[in-house]
């Protein structure tokens, strides 16, 4: 993975499907009750190279990391919140084969079991969102998604506002447009790209 990115709305998370598309993780082995013991916290800034000085001759301060998300401002819904919306909008129940990905995941994803000692978890960090985005293209690819909205950006607007609770607004839509008219992809790869973005933007999974 060379490049997570922060997805504080649909279009920077946009950007984030489009980096992790082809790249992302594949499911986890353990089943539902073996927790992760995968690293989950954020990228961080490398040092700078020893002797770098800045103008003034004192050593220059290390530049923030681009890509570091902030914790303190980003808290995920629950996971079961999360999961509960996604059936919704999909139309699917728990146990279809679309959320299987996400099933096995779950303690990446923030669940919780105390009875394994695991205890729920609400930060949004780099780690966690390519396991979100992991399991989220299972569902974007499912026979349900495309039934309820068949293509885009004809079913663009019904998407947004059946996953974000409210109509979408003309900035919003606009954001999509370059992706909509990159020849780069295919429409396979447009709608999955749209899809992606949509259900990894903070709108979606965030208080």
């Amino acid at each position: 993975m060379s490049l997570i990115t922060r997805a504080f709305a649909p279009l920077t998370a946009l950007t984030t499907a489009v980096t992790l598309l082809g790249a992302c993780a594949p499911p986890a082995t353990g089943g539902d009750d073996a927790p992760a013991d995968g690293s989950t916290g954020g990228t961080t800034a490398a040092d700078p190279p020893a002797g770098s000085t800045g103008s003034t001759g004192a050593p220059a301060d290390p530049l923030p990391d681009p890509f570091e998300l902030n914790r303190e401002q980003v808290r995920l819904l629950p996971f079961a919140v999360r999961f509960k919306r996604l059936q919704q909008l999909v139309g699917l129940p728990e146990a279809d084969p679309a959320f299987d990905v996400l099933r096995a995941r779950r303690y990446e994803l923030g669940d919780y079991n105390y009875a394994l000692g695991v205890s729920p978890d609400l930060t949004w960090n780099a780690t966690r969102m390519q396991v979100w985005i992991a399991a989220m293209r299972p569902v974007c690819g499912s026979a349900a998604m495309k039934s309820r909205f068949p293509d885009f950006p004809g079913h663009l607007d019904d998407l947004l506002t059946a996953a974000y609770g409210y109509a979408a607004t003309p900035a919003l839509l606009d954001s999509y447009e370059d992706l909509l008219g990159d020849a780069q992809f295919d429409e396979t790869a447009r709608y999955e790209l749209v899809c992606l973005s949509a259900l990894s933007a903070l709108e979606f999974v965030a208080q």
